[in-house]
């Protein structure tokens, strides 16, 4: 292992502003992921735990501690050059997760409907199902019970 890096990435930023962006940008992977690294950098430990601890190269990390150092929490954000921009901003898809969580059972197609009618924004189904998976959910399809069956039918099951 190496020593510990002499690169001070507090040259335009204070812990409590890193601390703060962590916090607020969960939803954005890649920015929260850079904000991770900076902060295991800023704790003492080396570029090579942190890539470690975060599953990236060392030449990655160290990129990214670079420009933290002299672009400051600005240059960690990703910046995508062109697109369309989504029809959704990122209070709406907050908005959006949070309705998903609290409703069991959402198809694809009641997320459309919800979508359509409290954001009044028309996506395709394949459009919707990105923006599920991009929330973190993923497509699992709910199995019919039998109606006849009784209510400790996997205890009868278990004991056979």
């Amino acid at each position: 292992m190496s020593g510990k890096s002499k690169i001070n990435v507090f040259n335009k930023m204070t812990k409590t502003a890193l601390d703060e962006e962590i916090s607020a940008y969960v939803a954005y992977h890649r920015y929260y992921q850079r904000l991770i690294a900076v902060k295991i950098v800023s704790e003492g430990n080396t570029i090579a735990d942190a890539a470690n601890i975060l599953g990236k190269s060392y030449q990655t990390v160290h990129r990214w501690i670079k420009i933290c150092e002299s672009e400051g929490l600005e240059g960690l954000k990703p910046s995508f050059g062109g697109g369309r921009p989504s029809k959704l901003n990122y209070d709406q898809l907050i908005e959006l997760d949070k309705i998903i969580e609290e409703t069991p059972n959402m198809s694809m197609k009641d997320v459309h409907l919800l979508v359509n009618e409290k954001f009044n924004v028309d996506y395709s189904l394949k459009q919707i199902g990105k923006i599920v998976r991009k929330l973190g959910y993923n497509y699992s399809k709910a199995y019919p019970k039998f109606s006849k069956s009784p209510e400790d039918a996997e205890e009868q099951l278990k004991k056979t």
